[in-house]
């Protein structure tokens, strides 16, 4: 069901046909029965699984394939396998939905700091828009519906304020964080479901800063407190090379 540019879908079968729609800006995919979650969760919030935050710039496929083997090698052979399918079907479908074979796949396992407001991810000209995301554990990405943006240039001087002061060391204010004064007013913060895949559309870089409508990129944030996640981020990193 699409609702102000989210969709929600049950598979992700059905998200390429979702995200096709302009007007779509994020699809949601809510699957269940995955038992190997519970398993993943333990190990992560114990520090048995430990990954460095990686930038993996411009790979394919295979050499996601091959870095996998290594990050994940602290993991029983069941639970690993089952990981490393996973991040292969989401660079995978990346790769489907934007006619590319490159990503930039970035990976970590980290408790969220408070570093990271509200924000836009972007893509270089040309490149196809929509990249995915799956917090595996703990607590959820937050979002704004884009038709709860009041404004998209209070968004970016929302940004650029809470940037300077998390650049500058200064405290960001617990209202920039709790009332983002971008948002309009009655509107709730949204939380992606737990475990939820999110194929999101990204801005093309040479847009970022503008005032474009709301429904071009996805506004979203990491959760303000909670435990060790395991978090994957992949993006288009090339053009288009063949029709889709």
């Amino acid at each position: 069901m699409a609702i102000a540019g989210v969709s929600r879908v049950t598979g992700r079968a059905q998200a390429a046909a979702s995200a096709l729609d302009d007007g779509v800006t994020a699809v949601i995919v809510e699957e269940a029965g995955e038992g190997w979650l519970a398993a993943l969760a333990g190990a992560v919030e114990t520090g048995r699984l430990m990954v460095p935050r990686v930038s993996l710039e411009g790979v394919t496929a295979e050499q996601v394939t091959v870095w996998a083997r290594s990050a994940l090698a602290a993991l029983e052979a069941p639970l690993r396998y089952a990981l490393m399918a996973d991040l292969l079907d989401l660079v995978e479908r990346v790769c489907e939905l934007g006619g590319i074979r490159r990503v930039l796949v970035r990976a970590f396992t980290e408790a969220p700091t408070g570093r990271c407001g509200f924000h836009v991810d972007t893509v270089a000209p040309q490149a196809p828009p929509f990249g995915a995301l799956r917090v595996y554990n703990g607590a959820c990405t937050e979002y704004v519906e884009p038709e709860d943006v009041e404004d998209v240039r209070r968004f970016y001087a929302y940004l650029s304020r809470r940037e300077r002061l998390a650049r500058g060391g200064g405290e960001v204010p617990a209202v920039m964080d709790a009332c983002p004064d971008f948002v309009r007013a009655g509107a709730a913060i949204r939380a992606v479901p737990p475990g939820a895949v999110v194929f999101f559309r990204h801005l093309d870089v040479r847009r970022h800063w503008s005032e474009h409508p709301a429904r071009a990129a996805w506004i979203h944030r990491s959760p303000m407190a909670g435990g060790p996640r395991l978090v994957v981020n992949v993006s288009p990193a090339e053009r288009r090379r063949r029709p889709g």
